[in-house]
């Protein structure tokens, strides 16, 4: 578990949405938002694997894919991605690549350091993301509930609005939601890494 002060929280909630669902470049690097998939990236190896849930899990993982847990056995699951995005930024801490994988049909995205033999699925503040209602938590939290039904079953939580006016909600369990304002629906949900301590919504 980690500990993260309130600004750098909203610094990179304000980046998340964005990073994930669409392109920008910047200094010291570059974002591709169609880059495809490379012969050295984790690939599909035979079928499918399909025995997996549909399960989120605050601070761990959604279905298949766990925070820390390898690439390669997110894809037997889901497949070969249907989109790939690719970060080339370089400055401290990003001394790699990150790889963005996203599936259409089962409306998830999640990210990948591009090192070491055997790549793992990012435990920093990138998180797994769902925008679609067949992922839930086991009380039954998904997306599209009103953010008020939301908020109502996940206890402590801080909520600002990002750079382009959605309402970001997050939580030191590890699950955080985003909604295009307080009155609309949740749009995605995200898991994050579980915080080591609380600091509120002062800090």
């Amino acid at each position: 578990m980690v500990m993260i002060d309130r600004f750098t929280r909203h610094t990179i909630t304000g980046l998340l949405a964005g990073l994930m669902l669409s392109g920008c470049a910047s200094g010291g690097g570059a974002w591709n938002s169609d880059s495809g998939i490379r012969a050295s990236d984790p690939h599909l190896v035979g079928s499918r694997d399909l025995n997996y849930d549909h399960l989120i899990v605050p601070g761990v993982r959604i279905g298949p894919v766990w925070l820390g847990g390898r690439v390669s056995d997110a894809v037997q699951h889901l497949g070969e991605p249907d989109h790939v995005s690719r970060s080339t930024f370089r400055g401290r801490p990003y001394n790699a690549d990150e790889v963005y994988y996203s599936y259409r049909d089962e409306c998830i995205t999640f990210v990948w350091i591009d090192t070491g033999v055997t790549p793992t699925v990012e435990t920093g503040w990138r998180g797994i993301m769902v925008t679609c209602d067949k992922w839930s938590t086991v009380d039954g939290l998904h997306v599209g509930m009103p953010v008020s039904d939301v908020i109502s079953r996940l206890g402590p939580y801080c909520d600002h609005n990002t750079g382009n006016g959605s309402v970001m909600v997050e939580t030191k369990q590890g699950i955080w939601v985003a909604a295009p304002d307080r009155n609309s629906a949740v749009t995605a949900i995200y898991v994050m890494p579980k915080e080591s301590t609380w600091q509120g919504c002062t800090n």
